[in-house]
């Protein structure tokens, strides 16, 4: 007899992984309590301006091209992927925008133009990156931490002394080993906050993701980040998956060791085995009965949920050549900056934040003369702000964008403007105080040290998403689709799976 998989959410993870279950034979169910799929990575259309709602930076190719070939799909081909040149504009208070090729002999050349020597020391940096990031991809981002032979690989036996030092380094002091001049800094340092956390707390392994950055190259799909979205249930359709919008789950239900429901608008959903692409700290605060939560509240009061966002969604009158695709503004207050966000919880003056122009590329996100910014700021957890006060942030905001490309009038030229904040995080994907992206990655938080994707309580509960291994980001959640199929398939290796296998 089939068994029956309920996954609840339809973010990136939940949709990836009912795709390999439905193919591997299981008759999948995803209930997703907003009237779109997509979770975070959704679109919104507003008086003639087409915007993705949330991720923007398509990066780690190989990791899509990974699981669209378990389809014998070309992903390249089904999202028009192209790469972007130039990768990205960097503007900061005190020094000239720097724009960033992603071609890293281009790029060694404009470090080097601000900083003698700091051409050849980027290329060390990425060069140490990218032998990093090429062994988290054999050895660490594919595997559920299942078996000993992860940690005993020669592989990995041989590089522990170098990680082990990474580990117990902060980005910021790592960095400063190549390079002293703050902006160049800046741009290596900021990757760290896609990955929720600051570059004074995160581990120096992450400086796998200028690797990313500087020798990979920036993409995007031709038809806007939501395309991804649209060939995954493509294909979950293809294969017979079941979709359930605006179908909110508030419970989950259990018989000692056993989930055996789901309860949806107050009915209940029978499951052989259940999925969680749900926030993990709604899952077990919110969902479970108190015998069935595997982590207490004192667990949560010890980990930290990554930044917070003020999203704004803008349509503007006429052109603005002075930003790219990608931009990034950079504060000179830099460490402080940081401090506010995760240590004081308050909301600074000015800050670092980020601007995607997809009109640079697809001019159809816009009415022929019109621009399309979708700008996110970053913002302190748990903070409660009313629509009222991010209308007055976002003028704020708005102001020192326009300062800096030196376009007076931007606010007046601005013909429809929304607003998305914290509360809108926890109203729409019951988010972890009001968390944007997931839990940080600190280093107590990351690879073997995140919450796994199996609940310890219930046998055929598992979790899927940002929430769980191996982290943050669209890559991560496609990754993490894999690894919660092997784990329901016990499959006990590491890395990558050649295909998807029948279910026994």
């Amino acid at each position: 007899m089939t068994k029956k998989v309920v996954i609840i959410g339809a973010g990136i993870g939940g949709l990836a992984a009912a795709n390999m279950l439905q193919k591997a034979g299981f008759d999948v169910h995803v209930y997703e309590k907003n009237d779109q799929l997509g979770g975070r990575a959704g679109q919104r259309t507003q008086k003639g301006f087409t915007f993705d709602t949330g991720p923007s930076w398509y990066l780690m190719p190989e990791v899509f091209k990974q699981y669209f070939q378990l389809f014998a799909l070309d992903v390249n081909k089904e999202l028009a992927i192209k790469k972007l040149t130039p990768a990205y504009k960097v503007f900061f208070e005190n020094h000239q925008p720097i724009t960033i090729n992603g071609d890293l002999e281009k790029d060694m050349g404009q470090f080097e133009a601000i900083e003698k020597g700091a051409g050849a020391k980027l290329k060390a940096y990425v060069k140490e990156g990218d032998e990093i990031y090429q062994l988290a991809m054999r050895r660490f981002l594919y595997t559920n931490f299942s078996n000993s032979k992860d940690f005993l690989h020669r592989e990995v036996v041989a590089s522990t002394g170098r990680l082990t030092k990474l580990l117990l380094t902060s980005i910021h002091s790592h960095v400063k080993k190549f390079v002293t001049s703050k902006p160049l800094q800046q741009i290596l340092e900021y990757p760290m906050v896609f990955l929720g956390t600051s570059p004074f707390k995160a581990p120096a392994t992450y400086s796998l993701m200028s690797a990313i950055d500087f020798k990979e190259g920036v993409y995007y799909p031709a038809r806007g980040m939501y395309s991804l979205i649209t060939i995954l249930v493509d294909i979950g359709k293809t294969l017979g998956v079941h979709y359930h919008l605006n179908s909110d789950v508030t419970a989950i239900i259990h018989d000692k060791k056993v989930a055996t429901a789901v309860v949806v608008n107050k009915k209940h959903i029978a499951a052989d085995i259940i999925i969680s692409n749900a926030d993990l700290h709604h899952t077990e605060t919110k969902l479970l009965h108190q015998p069935a939560r595997s982590y207490p509240e004192s667990f949560w009061r010890k980990k930290e949920a990554g930044i917070s966002a003020l999203l704004l969604y803008i349509g503007v009158k006429g052109n603005l050549p002075q930003l790219r695709h990608h931009n990034l503004f950079f504060v000179e207050k830099w460490k402080e900056n940081f401090k506010a966000m995760y240590d004081t919880k308050t909301i600074p003056d000015s800050a670092s934040l980020y601007v995607s122009r997809t009109t640079a590329t697809d001019p159809t996100t816009a009415p022929k003369g019109h621009e399309n910014l979708f700008v996110l700021v970053p913002l302190p957890t748990g903070v409660h702000i009313s629509k009222v006060g991010e209308r007055k942030l976002a003028d704020r905001f708005i102001e020192q964008i326009a300062t800096s490309i030196a376009v007076p009038d931007l606010k007046k030229r601005i013909i429809t403007l929304e607003t998305f904040g914290p509360s809108d995080f926890m109203r729409t994907f019951n988010s972890w105080q009001g968390t944007a992206l997931g839990m940080s990655h600190l280093l107590k938080q990351s690879a073997m040290w995140r919450i796994p994707n199996k609940s310890k309580k219930l046998q055929n509960l598992y979790y899927v998403g940002a929430s769980t291994v191996p982290g943050i980001g669209l890559p991560m959640c496609l990754i993490s689709a894999e690894l919660v199929y092997k784990r329901i398939m016990n499959i006990k290796t590491g890395g990558p799976i050649q295909k998807v296998e029948k279910a026994r």
